[in-house]
């Protein structure tokens, strides 16, 4: 497995303006900026990504990822008490939201 990539999503015009996102591609990290009209990805290290879900930024904690295609057992164990396990569920969670989005694309 390839190494993580760590962003904060800005998107001015969501209800979220913020979210941590986790990608184990590049060609799922560059769908999603592509797929969001007006984002802004910042890459950040897993150490400020941690860091920014568990304290916040400028008061507000931001919300991890996409998580609609992980399992519930998937989910019972995301936590951010073992970040290094959430990390590679949110970009597990892309990755299977990008393939199925480019199947879709491909039929």
């Amino acid at each position: 497995m390839s190494e993580l990539q760590f962003v904060i999503r800005h998107q001015a015009n969501f209800l979220q303006d913020k979210m941590v996102l986790v990608f184990k591609s590049d060609a799922a990290k560059e769908y999603f900026r592509k797929a969001i009209p007006g984002v802004h990805f910042e890459d950040v290290s897993f150490d400020e990504a941690e860091y920014v879900v568990r304290a916040g930024v400028n008061g507000q904690v931001l919300s991890y990822g996409y998580t609609m295609k992980l399992s519930k057992a998937e989910m019972n164990e995301l936590s951010t008490m073992n970040w290094s396990r959430t990390a590679e569920l949110l970009a597990e969670s892309n990755e299977r939201l990008y393939e199925e989005m480019k199947n879709k694309q491909n039929h």
